[in-house]
């Protein structure tokens, strides 16, 4: 009886809240979503809100692995804030610092290169071009600052990441320091009302050459595309991105930010294909989704034009809260929770057993395509449904309780590496019955 009065006194509370909030509306708030309710708690893989417990088969937003209930993580975190929230970053550095950045290069094999430590995706990304520019700049070739970028794609929330970013709903954002060569990806998608042509790694020399490979710094690209419902990029296109960037001295970026700590099955998606790059921005998932933080980690090729004092790189690349103790902790812990669920079988299972439902969920005739890149998967719905269909399927599987993504035609999930296998297979049935109700 008492914890019914109290839920109830809560409901209440959060309710007052919120129409006290409407009632005076002289505050707002910038965002890209609009809300649709109180949130009161988050457990495992679900979320519980005022209208139900809903199952999170997008692990937040691709950034939370483990789901919710981790207590390594926590603990960990827990720990630190309570005996080294901060530090003068002057003089000071901890001992986690050294020993989870060896753990993050060498799951990134690039144990002999560096590491440069940041907030958010936007800002690794914004770091990787930075670099690279660097890189040309050290090495005498300053004509060097093209960025080769695909129409469709998307790299983060800053003007700089911004200006690499082709989206149908962003226009072609330039920014003086970013000059930039858009690319089709390889494989056939409309941008921007118009349809495009895949670009096969051929192409993407030819356009190089008309260009002059001697103003092109960098190529960045996310090898599985999030922006067409999770395509992933062959192996033979990697390798021959791989081979274009050695020939003509083109730094080789991946924006692994969704794809990196093992969501595709390997560390970084380009392993799959035996593909390391020059540069590689991560994020989301390296944290564990508890802390914000974000890195960039380049090859001992990148690292190899600056002068090096002990283990550390003179760079001027400063942000206040980068590297700070709490985010080192939260990378630590992670990397060690991922090597005990990949050790233990867990992320091999479940991503076998995605698979599986995947390519049931292939007979769906509304399906135009459905391919799972470890523990993403990503589907194109039948045109016929109508471009919007994808963002109708959002809602009709919020509706029953599940969280997915879902735009334009294209809808994906990205479950957590922690989720069962019943859990798994109910989302997939809500899935295909909400795609049936389109």
């Amino acid at each position: 009886m008492r914890d019914r009065f109290r839920r109830t006194a809560r409901f209440w509370a959060h309710a007052l809240r919120f129409i006290l909030l409407i009632w005076k509306v002289d505050m707002y708030l910038y965002q890209s979503r609009l809300k649709d309710q109180i949130i009161h708690s988050v457990k495992d893989v679900h979320v519980h809100a005022e209208q139900g417990v809903y199952a999170d088969a997008i692990s937040g937003m691709f950034n939370v692995p483990f789901g919710y209930s981790c207590d390594a993580i926590k603990q960990r975190i827990s720990q630190t804030l309570n005996d080294l929230p901060f530090h003068p970053k002057d003089h000071f550095y901890s001992q986690e610092w050294f020993e989870a950045s060896a753990m993050l290069l060498g799951r990134a094999k690039m144990d002999d290169g560096a590491l440069l430590y940041v907030n958010s995706g936007s800002e690794a990304i914004e770091s990787s071009i930075a670099m690279a520019l660097e890189y040309h700049q050290r090495k005498g070739n300053p004509g060097k600052r093209k960025v080769i970028c695909r129409k469709h794609s998307y790299h983060g929330a800053t003007l700089g990441a911004h200006s690499i970013t082709g989206r149908n709903d962003f226009q072609e954002l330039r920014n003086s320091g970013y000059d930039t060569i858009r690319i089709h990806p390889p494989f056939a998608v409309t941008h921007q009302g118009k349809p495009l042509e895949p670009h096969s790694a051929s192409d993407v020399e030819n356009i190089i050459l008309q260009s002059g490979p001697e103003q092109i710094a960098c190529i960045i690209f996310e090898p599985v595309n999030h922006l067409k419902g999770m395509r992933q990029s062959g192996g033979e296109y990697l390798a021959g991105i791989r081979e274009l960037c050695d020939r003509y001295d083109i730094v080789m970026i991946t924006d692994e930010i969704v794809t990196g700590a093992s969501r595709t099955g390997d560390f970084l998606n380009t392993h799959r294909f035996g593909v390391t790059p020059d540069i590689v921005a991560l994020g989301k998932g390296i944290s564990g989704g508890y802390y914000p933080a974000s890195a960039m980690a380049t090859s001992a090729k990148i690292a190899s034009v600056f002068e090096k004092r002990g283990p550390w790189i003179p760079y001027s690349y400063s942000h206040t809260y980068a590297s700070n103790p709490v985010s080192i902790a939260s990378i630590h812990a992670s990397l060690q929770v991922l090597e005990q669920v990949e050790s233990s079988g867990q992320l091999s299972r479940l991503i076998g057993k995605a698979a599986g439902l995947t390519r049931e969920l292939a007979s769906n005739e509304r399906i135009a395509r459905i391919e799972a890149s470890g523990l993403l998967i990503g589907l194109t719905l039948d045109e016929r449904l109508g471009a919007a269909a994808g963002k109708k399927l959002e809602q009709l599987c919020f509706e029953r309780k599940l969280i997915i993504r879902g735009e334009e035609n294209w809808a994906c999930l990205a479950p957590a590496y922690v989720m069962s296998e019943d859990t798994l297979t109910e989302a997939f049935e809500v899935l295909n019955e909400s795609i049936d109700h389109l």
